[in-house]
């Protein structure tokens, strides 16, 4: 038999905690999978747009057509998810049953494979004990199994290079770095957004964290323009990185709809959704052209930027009549985003994961989030054993999740919201929530907590 102490390392080991989440994950693929391949509404639900797109391609007419009709050329979502899509199309059939396995068994991946960078950036900013405990939580909490077991979209593959890109920057932080490895991040925020187009405000945000301290050096010494290379280098690297990798995109959108598209056509789309005066509901489906055959009219008619741009007219027309209601629908999309309560109304109340466990599990985890930014904040201490020495106070360590938790939601508040799009930076909502689940179930270790009553430089 293993003794305790094997056992204990069996529990802290990233492989066995992968191999868990992954397990529960394909369990619930058995489950929930009918819930993606089904016949409604001509196999809707398998990917919604994305999978339109996916089956466009997969049938030889390219990256076009996101509604049930032949509409043309379309810039609905970001390439990398739809292609991926289309490729298990072309090897196991077009919205088979087989094909539904294969991609919801794919997501069950990309969101076990979370754990390993994860545990690491969580040991690298509060320790190890903290970071076992983030993985576990992203092993076993509820949602994080469900959503790959429960939706063709690229919320999980988003998740798995959002978190990597975070890493990279928190080593990015802790150690200088070659031209490479600047140049890399770049090329990697890059890629976060051709999966996921929102990823593209983490980029930036995380990259201006990672070249402060050479900023900062910069000025404690003689300025020269070598000096000034120390931080303008390495963000001139990361923005070439990241324009370069995008740059093909824009050109082909470019190329399809002579005019400038920059990443997707919807944002107005979106905001409409949310802010046509119907409040029953954090989104209206009832006006979206994938549900609403009228909509779906206007869309063929006019095309895709043609329609984009009357649905712009529209919700500035309505904004400029309603900006009071706009101004608390903004703050109920903020709640929603982080409690999963709109109102009372059952048919909101059952529309994701059954009711009022929408609503337990996301304000649970948003509970322990905050639980773990207070103590952060009120303590000067020193990270746990593993920490990154370079995060000399729990204050610095949880700036970048700070900075991730403050700018990716944004686009939420303004347009319309749903749990699953917060997903893609539940990683460090995850580790925030376990470093305030360890402040209740122990007390600091000797050495792992300073002098609270004096403030580190």
């Amino acid at each position: 038999m293993c003794d305790a102490a094997e056992k204990k390392h069996l529990s802290q080991s990233p492989v066995a905690i992968f191999l868990v989440a992954l397990g529960l994950r394909l369990i619930a693929v058995r489950l929930f999978y009918t819930s993606t391949w089904n016949d409604y509404e001509d196999h809707l639900l398998f990917g919604f747009e994305t999978g339109r797109i996916a089956r466009s391609i997969a049938e030889g007419h390219g990256f076009s057509n996101p509604l049930s009709a032949q509409t043309g050329p379309t810039a609905w979502v970001m390439p990398v998810y739809p292609y991926l899509l289309a490729g298990i199309f072309k090897l196991f059939g077009v919205y088979s049953k087989t094909s539904a396995l294969v991609i919801l068994s794919l997501n069950s991946l990309f969101s076990a494979l979370i754990c390993f960078p994860l545990l690491r950036a969580a040991q690298s900013s509060f320790g190890r004990g903290v970071a076992v405990t983030a993985c576990w939580i992203w092993a076993l909490y509820p949602y994080f199994i469900y959503f790959p077991a429960g939706f063709v979209w690229d919320t999980c593959l988003g998740a798995l290079l959002a978190v990597i890109l975070f890493l990279s920057a928190l080593q990015l932080r802790n150690q200088p770095a070659s031209w490479r490895g600047w140049f890399g991040f770049g090329v990697l925020g890059g890629s976060c957004a051709l999966t996921n187009a929102l990823t593209l405000t983490l980029c930036p945000v995380l990259a201006a964290w990672a070249v402060y301290p050479l900023y900062q050096k910069s000025l404690r010494v003689l300025a020269t323009p070598r000096t000034h290379r120390l931080w303008l280098s390495p963000a001139v690297l990361v923005i070439a990185g990241l324009a370069l990798t995008v740059l093909p995109w824009q050109i082909r959108n470019y190329r399809a709809f002579h005019t400038h598209v920059p990443l997707r056509s919807v944002f107005w789309l979106q905001f409409w959704v949310g802010n046509d005066g119907n409040t029953s509901s954090w989104l209206d489906t009832d006006v979206h052209p994938s549900t609403n055959p009228e909509q779906r009219a206007a869309f063929v008619r006019l095309g895709e930027i043609g329609y984009m741009r009357e649905t712009r007219r529209e919700a500035l027309a309505f904004l400029a009549k309603h900006p009071g209601l706009y101004v608390v629908q903004f703050w109920r999309r903020f709640v929603y985003t982080w409690t999963g309560f709109w109102n009372l109304d059952p048919s909101n109340l059952q529309d994701e994961f059954h009711g009022f466990a929408n609503v337990y599990l996301t304000l649970s985890l948003t509970l322990a989030m905050l639980l773990g930014l207070w103590r952060a904040w009120r303590n000067t201490s020193l990270p746990g054993e593993g920490a990154s020495p370079v995060f000399r106070s729990s204050r610095q360590a949880v700036l970048p999740y700070v900075l991730v938790l403050s700018f990716y939601p944004l686009v939420f508040y303004l347009t319309a919201p749903t749990i699953r799009y917060r997903h893609v930076i539940d990683p460090e909502v995850v580790v925030l929530a376990a470093l305030g689940l360890r402040s209740l179930l122990r007390s600091p270790e000797p050495g792992e907590i300073a002098d609270r009553r004096v403030l580190l430089p």
